[in-house]
């Protein structure tokens, strides 16, 4: 639970978990906070943070954000770009 790596680089993990076709389609309706949820378990173990205490984390943490889309996105010339 640090910010910054030994060298204050950032934290890079060993391996990326797989996401299956599946699991994407079942993520599509989640609400952003939930979304991040699973793609952040897949990262940290049931046995560092159990999953109700980080839905718990992150669910406070989404609350700050000022929009209530949490990350507004705007189409201009065909792609998309976060807004602040």
């Amino acid at each position: 639970m640090r910010g910054l790596a030994h060298d204050r680089g950032l934290f890079i993990p060993d391996s990326f978990p797989t996401v299956s076709t599946a699991e994407l389609e079942s993520w599509r309706d989640l609400e952003y906070h939930e979304l991040a949820t699973e793609v952040i378990g897949k990262f940290v173990g049931e046995d560092e943070v159990p999953r109700d205490v980080l839905a718990d984390i992150v669910k406070r943490s989404c609350g700050a954000f000022r929009s209530e889309e949490v990350t507004p996105l705007i189409k201009v010339d065909g792609h998309y770009i976060l807004v602040s």
